[in-house]
């Protein structure tokens, strides 16, 4: 793990907005391959309090990880969503740079953002039988589990001269380019979902990785809903 850069509780973190998200639910082999796509970057936990030792995820494990979620899935069982909340929130970044850390007591420290990062969080949804759509990011009980929200801004302000600026892929913005990467590998290797729900077919821009096709279908939230996917 990179030494980061020690700040103290005064420094305000990242202030960013006009997000954009790409959310897929893939496979372990899915995952791994843009993994491999993505190239040099780390994963840090953020936000959190952790041991001094402890704030960089290692992708080994958290690969491990996915593929157990995955695993469960393909079972017909509901993973646990505290453990996916846990797992799926890291910053994904190629430098250490962008983050920093404060000190917590003498031996934890939480870690926050300076400057864009690619954010991970677990991405649930739902069908809404009142509209008949599928909406993302609800996180009810009966939400369907949909692996991960990956989320970059567009708007940048420096906390320093208080100047806002429109994120570009430039040295100053070094997780761009990332984010890019992660858009293409998505275009290439997902579709838009094409589900069935109520008899009538909906293409949601929520995605699926073409390896999930053959058995997307025993997923227990949408076998719970009556709904299925057109593979």
């Amino acid at each position: 793990m990179s030494a980061l850069r020690q700040s103290t509780p005064g420094e305000p973190p990242l202030q960013a907005s006009k997000w954009l998200q790409s959310q897929a639910l893939i496979d372990g082999d899915e995952m791994s391959s843009l993994f491999d796509a993505l190239g040099d970057f780390s994963l840090y936990s953020c936000g959190t309090v952790c041991d001094r030792d402890q704030g960089e995820i290692a992708k080994e494990k958290f690969l491990i990880d996915y593929r157990a979620y995955i695993d469960t899935l393909r079972q017909g069982i509901s993973p646990d969503p505290t453990f996916t909340r846990s797992l799926f929130s890291p910053a994904m970044t190629t430098t250490t740079d962008v983050l920093f850390a404060i000190p917590v007591g003498e031996n934890k420290q939480i870690i926050r953002v300076s400057k864009p990062v690619v954010q991970l969080q677990a991405h649930n949804m739902d069908y809404s039988t009142v509209d008949k759509k599928f909406h993302s990011m609800v996180f009810g009980v009966d939400s369907i589990s949909w692996g991960i929200q990956y989320s970059y801004p567009q708007l940048y302000q420096d906390n320093k001269t208080k100047k806002v600026e429109t994120i570009k892929d430039t040295p100053m913005f070094p997780n761009t380019h990332l984010f890019h990467v992660l858009q293409k590998w998505m275009r290439q290797h997902t579709i838009p979902t094409p589900f069935l729900a109520e008899g009538v077919s909906i293409n949601v821009p929520m995605r699926l990785g073409k390896k999930c096709l053959s058995w997307i279908n025993v997923h227990p939230h949408l076998i719970k809903k009556g709904i299925t996917v057109r593979c």
